[in-house]
Protein backbone atom coordinates (compact mmCIF):
# COMPACT_ATOMS: atom_id res chain seq x y z
CA UNK A 1 0.00 0.00 0.00
CA UNK A 2 1.28 3.48 -0.75
CA UNK A 3 1.75 6.40 1.28
CA UNK A 4 -0.97 8.33 -0.98
CA UNK A 5 -3.58 5.32 -0.27
CA UNK A 6 -2.39 5.47 4.01
CA UNK A 7 -3.02 8.79 3.72
CA UNK A 8 -6.15 9.18 1.99
CA UNK A 9 -8.05 6.57 4.37
CA UNK A 10 -10.05 4.12 3.62
CA UNK A 11 -14.13 3.47 3.27
CA UNK A 12 -15.79 0.65 5.34
CA UNK A 13 -19.07 -0.53 4.08
CA UNK A 14 -20.84 -2.77 5.24
CA UNK A 15 -24.33 -3.57 4.11
CA UNK A 16 -27.36 -4.52 6.23
CA UNK A 17 -26.31 -3.28 9.17
CA UNK A 18 -27.73 0.27 11.08
CA UNK A 19 -26.53 3.41 10.43
CA UNK A 20 -24.17 4.58 11.48
CA UNK A 21 -22.70 1.34 11.55
CA UNK A 22 -23.02 0.83 7.02
CA UNK A 23 -20.41 3.40 6.71
CA UNK A 24 -17.14 3.84 8.45
CA UNK A 25 -14.50 6.09 7.67
CA UNK A 26 -10.12 6.42 8.55
CA UNK A 27 -10.08 9.53 6.37
CA UNK A 28 -8.46 12.33 8.14
CA UNK A 29 -8.58 16.27 7.35
CA UNK A 30 -5.32 16.64 6.42
CA UNK A 31 -5.08 20.15 4.29
CA UNK A 32 -4.87 22.01 7.44
CA UNK A 33 -2.45 20.25 8.65
CA UNK A 34 -0.30 20.42 6.19
CA UNK A 35 -0.85 23.91 4.66
CA UNK A 36 -0.67 25.92 8.01
CA UNK A 37 2.07 28.48 8.36
CA UNK A 38 2.74 27.77 4.78
CA UNK A 39 3.68 30.34 2.20
CA UNK A 40 -0.17 31.29 0.71
CA UNK A 41 1.42 30.79 -2.78
CA UNK A 42 3.09 27.66 -2.24
CA UNK A 43 -0.75 25.72 -1.03
CA UNK A 44 -2.04 25.48 -4.50
CA UNK A 45 0.85 22.97 -5.42
CA UNK A 46 1.09 21.58 -1.90
CA UNK A 47 -2.46 20.77 -2.51
CA UNK A 48 -2.26 18.88 -5.95
CA UNK A 49 0.56 16.71 -4.74
CA UNK A 50 -1.63 15.98 -1.11
CA UNK A 51 -5.15 14.55 -3.69
CA UNK A 52 -3.53 12.93 -5.97
CA UNK A 53 -6.99 12.19 -7.46
CA UNK A 54 -8.68 15.38 -8.84
CA UNK A 55 -5.48 17.33 -7.66
CA UNK A 56 -5.95 20.01 -10.43
CA UNK A 57 -9.37 20.93 -9.15
CA UNK A 58 -7.80 21.13 -5.81
CA UNK A 59 -5.48 23.70 -7.01
CA UNK A 60 -7.69 25.29 -8.63
CA UNK A 61 -10.39 25.56 -5.68
CA UNK A 62 -7.48 26.64 -3.27
CA UNK A 63 -5.93 29.45 -5.93
CA UNK A 64 -9.57 30.47 -5.46
CA UNK A 65 -9.76 30.62 -1.82
CA UNK A 66 -6.43 32.29 -1.39
CA UNK A 67 -7.22 35.45 -4.19
CA UNK A 68 -10.40 35.90 -2.19
CA UNK A 69 -8.90 35.48 1.38
CA UNK A 70 -6.39 38.35 0.40
CA UNK A 71 -9.35 40.65 -1.31
CA UNK A 72 -7.97 39.41 -4.66
CA UNK A 73 -9.64 38.93 -8.05
CA UNK A 74 -11.02 35.13 -7.37
CA UNK A 75 -12.54 34.26 -10.77
CA UNK A 76 -11.44 31.32 -13.13
CA UNK A 77 -9.26 32.10 -16.08
CA UNK A 78 -10.76 31.11 -19.56
CA UNK A 79 -7.73 28.80 -19.67
CA UNK A 80 -8.73 27.04 -16.42
CA UNK A 81 -12.07 26.94 -17.18
CA UNK A 82 -11.25 24.24 -20.51
CA UNK A 83 -8.29 22.71 -17.97
CA UNK A 84 -11.38 21.90 -15.37
CA UNK A 85 -13.30 20.67 -18.29
CA UNK A 86 -11.13 18.31 -20.18
CA UNK A 87 -9.92 16.76 -16.34
CA UNK A 88 -13.30 16.10 -15.32
CA UNK A 89 -14.02 14.75 -19.09
CA UNK A 90 -11.02 12.68 -18.35
CA UNK A 91 -12.40 11.63 -14.39
CA UNK A 92 -15.26 10.35 -16.36
CA UNK A 93 -13.96 8.52 -19.24
CA UNK A 94 -11.83 6.66 -16.87
CA UNK A 95 -14.62 5.62 -14.21
CA UNK A 96 -16.72 4.66 -17.05
CA UNK A 97 -14.20 2.90 -19.54
CA UNK A 98 -11.88 1.10 -16.74
CA UNK A 99 -14.11 0.88 -13.52
CA UNK A 100 -17.98 0.40 -14.94
CA UNK A 101 -17.27 -2.84 -16.21
CA UNK A 102 -16.09 -4.35 -13.23
CA UNK A 103 -18.20 -2.85 -10.72
CA UNK A 104 -21.36 -2.51 -12.75
CA UNK A 105 -21.43 -6.25 -13.51
CA UNK A 106 -24.16 -7.99 -12.23
CA UNK A 107 -24.46 -12.17 -11.26
CA UNK A 108 -25.07 -14.27 -13.95
CA UNK A 109 -23.99 -11.05 -17.17
CA UNK A 110 -22.25 -12.22 -19.87
CA UNK A 111 -18.76 -11.56 -19.33
CA UNK A 112 -18.39 -10.29 -22.84
CA UNK A 113 -20.46 -7.18 -21.69
CA UNK A 114 -17.33 -6.69 -20.07
CA UNK A 115 -14.72 -7.45 -22.14
CA UNK A 116 -15.65 -5.65 -25.35
CA UNK A 117 -14.83 -2.63 -23.63
CA UNK A 118 -11.29 -3.35 -24.38
CA UNK A 119 -10.79 -0.46 -26.61
CA UNK A 120 -13.13 1.90 -25.11
CA UNK A 121 -10.80 4.61 -24.45
CA UNK A 122 -8.79 4.06 -27.98
CA UNK A 123 -9.07 7.15 -29.10
CA UNK A 124 -10.52 8.74 -26.21
CA UNK A 125 -9.48 12.92 -26.93
CA UNK A 126 -9.58 13.42 -23.02
CA UNK A 127 -6.96 10.74 -22.46
CA UNK A 128 -4.72 11.56 -25.73
CA UNK A 129 -1.21 12.26 -25.09
CA UNK A 130 -0.77 15.56 -26.67
CA UNK A 131 -1.92 18.57 -25.99
CA UNK A 132 -5.60 19.79 -25.84
CA UNK A 133 -5.79 20.60 -29.63
CA UNK A 134 -8.64 18.19 -30.17
CA UNK A 135 -11.55 19.68 -31.53
CA UNK A 136 -15.54 19.88 -30.56
CA UNK A 137 -15.89 17.66 -33.57
CA UNK A 138 -13.21 14.98 -32.29
CA UNK A 139 -15.01 14.66 -28.76
CA UNK A 140 -18.38 14.59 -30.37
CA UNK A 141 -17.19 11.67 -32.96
CA UNK A 142 -15.54 9.46 -29.81
CA UNK A 143 -18.61 10.16 -27.66
CA UNK A 144 -21.06 9.63 -30.82
CA UNK A 145 -19.27 5.74 -31.26
CA UNK A 146 -19.71 5.21 -27.29
CA UNK A 147 -23.25 5.99 -27.10
CA UNK A 148 -24.75 5.25 -30.52
CA UNK A 149 -26.14 8.53 -31.48
CA UNK A 150 -24.55 12.31 -30.81
CA UNK A 151 -24.11 13.82 -27.59
CA UNK A 152 -27.21 16.64 -28.21
CA UNK A 153 -29.75 13.86 -29.08
CA UNK A 154 -28.65 12.05 -26.11
CA UNK A 155 -29.20 14.76 -23.96
CA UNK A 156 -31.83 16.81 -25.62
CA UNK A 157 -34.16 12.86 -25.00
CA UNK A 158 -32.04 12.80 -21.40
CA UNK A 159 -33.32 16.11 -20.15
CA UNK A 160 -37.08 15.47 -21.29
CA UNK A 161 -37.29 12.32 -19.18
CA UNK A 162 -34.25 10.47 -17.85
CA UNK A 163 -35.41 7.31 -16.64
CA UNK A 164 -37.66 6.51 -19.55
CA UNK A 165 -34.92 7.36 -22.13
CA UNK A 166 -32.49 5.90 -20.11
CA UNK A 167 -34.19 2.29 -20.48
CA UNK A 168 -35.34 2.70 -23.64
CA UNK A 169 -31.50 3.59 -24.95
CA UNK A 170 -30.53 0.21 -23.12
CA UNK A 171 -32.91 -1.87 -24.52
CA UNK A 172 -32.32 -0.37 -28.00
CA UNK A 173 -28.72 0.64 -28.46
CA UNK A 174 -25.59 -2.11 -29.22
CA UNK A 175 -22.53 -1.68 -27.57
CA UNK A 176 -20.45 -2.35 -24.16
CA UNK A 177 -22.07 0.57 -22.93
CA UNK A 178 -25.49 0.36 -23.09
CA UNK A 179 -25.26 -3.93 -22.19
CA UNK A 180 -23.49 -3.07 -18.88
CA UNK A 181 -26.17 -0.56 -17.45
CA UNK A 182 -28.78 -2.79 -18.63
CA UNK A 183 -27.62 -6.06 -17.12
CA UNK A 184 -27.49 -3.89 -14.21
CA UNK A 185 -30.49 -2.17 -13.84
CA UNK A 186 -32.58 -5.35 -11.77
CA UNK A 187 -29.89 -4.27 -9.00
CA UNK A 188 -30.16 -0.89 -9.41
CA UNK A 189 -33.63 0.26 -9.50
CA UNK A 190 -34.51 0.15 -6.11
CA UNK A 191 -35.28 3.68 -5.01
CA UNK A 192 -33.23 5.82 -2.86
CA UNK A 193 -33.91 8.57 0.18
CA UNK A 194 -32.17 11.66 -1.28
CA UNK A 195 -30.57 13.49 0.66
CA UNK A 196 -30.90 17.73 -0.09
CA UNK A 197 -28.88 18.34 -3.16
CA UNK A 198 -25.84 20.65 -2.08
CA UNK A 199 -26.44 23.83 -4.10
CA UNK A 200 -24.66 26.49 -1.18
CA UNK A 201 -23.07 28.29 -4.88
CA UNK A 202 -26.46 29.42 -5.61
CA UNK A 203 -26.75 32.35 -3.20
CA UNK A 204 -23.96 34.46 -1.62
CA UNK A 205 -25.77 34.56 1.63
CA UNK A 206 -25.85 30.75 1.39
CA UNK A 207 -22.38 30.85 1.14
CA UNK A 208 -21.33 33.18 4.01
CA UNK A 209 -23.41 30.50 5.79
CA UNK A 210 -21.69 27.89 5.01
CA UNK A 211 -18.69 29.52 6.02
CA UNK A 212 -19.77 30.79 9.45
CA UNK A 213 -20.59 27.23 10.23
CA UNK A 214 -17.29 25.88 8.92
CA UNK A 215 -15.43 27.05 12.35
CA UNK A 216 -13.45 25.32 14.83
CA UNK A 217 -15.65 22.50 15.91
CA UNK A 218 -16.45 21.69 11.67
CA UNK A 219 -15.44 18.06 11.05
CA UNK A 220 -14.90 18.14 7.66
CA UNK A 221 -14.67 14.70 7.22
CA UNK A 222 -18.42 14.68 7.97
CA UNK A 223 -20.32 17.65 7.29
CA UNK A 224 -23.93 18.82 7.23
CA UNK A 225 -25.74 21.79 5.33
CA UNK A 226 -28.32 23.38 7.07
CA UNK A 227 -27.96 20.69 10.01
CA UNK A 228 -29.05 17.82 7.96
CA UNK A 229 -26.85 15.61 5.08
CA UNK A 230 -26.32 16.55 1.96
CA UNK A 231 -25.25 14.71 -1.88
CA UNK A 232 -23.52 16.28 -4.01
CA UNK A 233 -22.53 14.88 -7.46
CA UNK A 234 -23.17 15.06 -11.76
CA UNK A 235 -26.58 15.74 -10.69
CA UNK A 236 -26.61 18.38 -8.53
CA UNK A 237 -24.98 21.29 -10.77
CA UNK A 238 -25.73 24.94 -10.53
CA UNK A 239 -26.79 24.93 -13.85
CA UNK A 240 -28.62 21.66 -14.02
CA UNK A 241 -32.68 22.46 -15.32
CA UNK A 242 -33.72 19.10 -13.25
CA UNK A 243 -35.55 19.82 -9.99
CA UNK A 244 -35.64 16.60 -8.68
CA UNK A 245 -32.51 14.25 -7.63
CA UNK A 246 -32.52 10.84 -9.67
CA UNK A 247 -34.49 8.18 -7.95
CA UNK A 248 -32.03 5.65 -7.86
CA UNK A 249 -28.14 4.15 -8.44
CA UNK A 250 -29.15 3.67 -12.19
CA UNK A 251 -30.01 7.31 -12.66
CA UNK A 252 -27.12 8.48 -11.28
CA UNK A 253 -25.04 6.47 -13.65
CA UNK A 254 -27.07 8.00 -16.05
CA UNK A 255 -26.46 11.81 -15.11
CA UNK A 256 -22.47 11.00 -15.09
CA UNK A 257 -23.25 9.80 -18.99
CA UNK A 258 -24.50 13.06 -18.97
CA UNK A 259 -22.27 14.94 -17.80
CA UNK A 260 -19.65 13.65 -20.17
CA UNK A 261 -21.88 14.61 -23.13
CA UNK A 262 -22.13 18.22 -21.87
CA UNK A 263 -18.78 18.42 -20.96
CA UNK A 264 -17.98 17.06 -25.04
CA UNK A 265 -20.16 19.49 -26.58
CA UNK A 266 -19.23 23.35 -27.53
CA UNK A 267 -19.10 25.72 -25.35
CA UNK A 268 -22.41 27.61 -24.22
CA UNK A 269 -23.21 29.18 -20.96
CA UNK A 270 -25.05 27.07 -18.20
CA UNK A 271 -25.36 24.96 -20.71
CA UNK A 272 -22.08 22.78 -21.86
CA UNK A 273 -18.25 22.54 -23.04
CA UNK A 274 -16.11 25.09 -20.46
CA UNK A 275 -19.15 27.18 -19.22
CA UNK A 276 -21.20 23.92 -17.62
CA UNK A 277 -18.85 23.30 -14.94
CA UNK A 278 -19.60 26.21 -11.89
CA UNK A 279 -16.71 28.12 -10.04
CA UNK A 280 -16.36 31.08 -7.65
CA UNK A 281 -15.11 32.40 -4.46
CA UNK A 282 -15.93 35.23 -2.18
CA UNK A 283 -14.13 36.77 0.49
CA UNK A 284 -16.22 36.13 3.67
CA UNK A 285 -14.21 37.64 6.62
CA UNK A 286 -11.20 39.90 7.01
CA UNK A 287 -8.56 36.97 5.66
CA UNK A 288 -11.00 34.51 5.22
CA UNK A 289 -11.84 32.99 1.65
CA UNK A 290 -14.29 30.61 0.58
CA UNK A 291 -14.00 28.61 -2.78
CA UNK A 292 -16.26 26.14 -4.88
CA UNK A 293 -15.72 24.36 -8.17
CA UNK A 294 -17.83 21.73 -9.78
CA UNK A 295 -15.38 18.32 -10.49
CA UNK A 296 -16.29 14.92 -11.47
CA UNK A 297 -17.93 14.06 -8.06
CA UNK A 298 -19.42 16.38 -7.46
CA UNK A 299 -18.84 20.21 -5.25
CA UNK A 300 -15.62 20.84 -3.90
CA UNK A 301 -15.19 23.35 -1.67
CA UNK A 302 -12.32 25.10 0.04
CA UNK A 303 -11.83 27.76 2.75
CA UNK A 304 -8.62 29.73 3.50
CA UNK A 305 -7.32 31.83 6.43
CA UNK A 306 -4.60 33.95 5.94
CA UNK A 307 -2.44 36.73 7.89
CA UNK A 308 0.94 37.97 7.49
CA UNK A 309 1.75 41.31 5.81
CA UNK A 310 1.20 41.88 1.86
CA UNK A 311 4.51 40.73 0.74
CA UNK A 312 4.77 37.69 2.72
CA UNK A 313 0.83 36.11 3.31
CA UNK A 314 1.15 32.53 5.74
CA UNK A 315 -1.82 29.81 5.57
CA UNK A 316 -3.38 30.53 9.05
CA UNK A 317 -5.88 27.69 8.35
CA UNK A 318 -7.02 25.72 5.82
CA UNK A 319 -10.41 23.36 5.49
CA UNK A 320 -11.32 21.21 2.35
CA UNK A 321 -14.75 19.68 2.04
CA UNK A 322 -14.31 16.88 -0.78
CA UNK A 323 -17.90 15.19 -2.53
CA UNK A 324 -16.69 12.25 -0.49
CA UNK A 325 -17.23 13.54 2.80
CA UNK A 326 -20.72 14.45 1.80
CA UNK A 327 -21.84 11.30 -0.05
CA UNK A 328 -20.40 8.74 2.36
CA UNK A 329 -21.57 10.37 5.57
CA UNK A 330 -22.43 8.13 8.19
CA UNK A 331 -26.33 9.25 8.20
CA UNK A 332 -26.23 10.22 4.72
CA UNK A 333 -28.26 8.48 1.44
CA UNK A 334 -25.48 6.11 0.34
CA UNK A 335 -25.57 5.04 4.25
CA UNK A 336 -29.38 4.51 4.33
CA UNK A 337 -29.05 2.76 1.22
CA UNK A 338 -26.66 0.13 2.50
CA UNK A 339 -28.75 -0.52 5.63
CA UNK A 340 -31.89 -1.65 3.42
CA UNK A 341 -29.32 -4.02 1.69
CA UNK A 342 -29.36 -7.73 2.51
CA UNK A 343 -26.22 -8.46 4.55
CA UNK A 344 -25.18 -11.36 2.60
CA UNK A 345 -25.66 -13.59 -0.92
CA UNK A 346 -25.06 -13.05 -4.27
CA UNK A 347 -26.04 -10.27 -5.16
CA UNK A 348 -25.21 -8.31 -1.70
CA UNK A 349 -21.74 -7.50 -3.18
CA UNK A 350 -23.06 -6.65 -6.44
CA UNK A 351 -25.39 -4.16 -5.73
CA UNK A 352 -23.09 -2.31 -2.81
CA UNK A 353 -20.68 -2.20 -6.13
CA UNK A 354 -23.35 -0.41 -8.62
CA UNK A 355 -24.23 2.11 -5.36
CA UNK A 356 -20.52 2.57 -5.42
CA UNK A 357 -20.07 3.09 -9.18
CA UNK A 358 -22.82 5.57 -9.03
CA UNK A 359 -21.79 7.95 -5.81
CA UNK A 360 -17.85 7.06 -6.66
CA UNK A 361 -15.41 7.37 -3.97
CA UNK A 362 -12.39 9.32 -3.89
CA UNK A 363 -10.67 6.54 -1.21
CA UNK A 364 -10.09 2.87 -1.02
CA UNK A 365 -13.09 1.25 0.08
CA UNK A 366 -13.84 -2.31 1.28
CA UNK A 367 -17.38 -4.04 1.57
CA UNK A 368 -17.82 -6.54 4.13
CA UNK A 369 -20.26 -9.16 3.83
CA UNK A 370 -21.07 -12.06 5.59
CA UNK A 371 -17.18 -12.02 7.21
CA UNK A 372 -15.71 -11.92 3.97
CA UNK A 373 -14.18 -8.20 2.83
CA UNK A 374 -13.29 -7.22 -1.16
CA UNK A 375 -11.73 -4.57 -0.85
CA UNK A 376 -11.45 -2.00 -4.11
CA UNK A 377 -8.81 0.67 -5.34
CA UNK A 378 -9.45 3.79 -7.72
CA UNK A 379 -7.20 4.73 -10.71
Amino acid sequence: MSTAQTLGGMLRVRPGLRRPHTLTSNRRALAGLLLTGQPATAAPRLLASLFTLCGHAHALCGTLALAAAQGQEASASVAQLDALRWETARDHALRIGLDWPVELCAPGAVQASADGNRNALQGCPWLAGAARSHGDVDRTAWLTHLLGSSPRAWLDLWEQEPASWLARWCERKHGWLPALLRACAPLAVDSLLPAAPLRPHASPADLHALAAGMGTTFDATAPTWRGQCAETGSWTRLHDPRADPPANAWERLGARIADLARLSLPDAPGRSGAAWLATGALQTGPGEGLAWVEMARGLLLHRARVEGPPGDRRVAGYEVVAPTDWNFHAHGAVAHALERMPAEGSEAQASVRILMAAYDPCVRFAVEVHAATTEYHHA
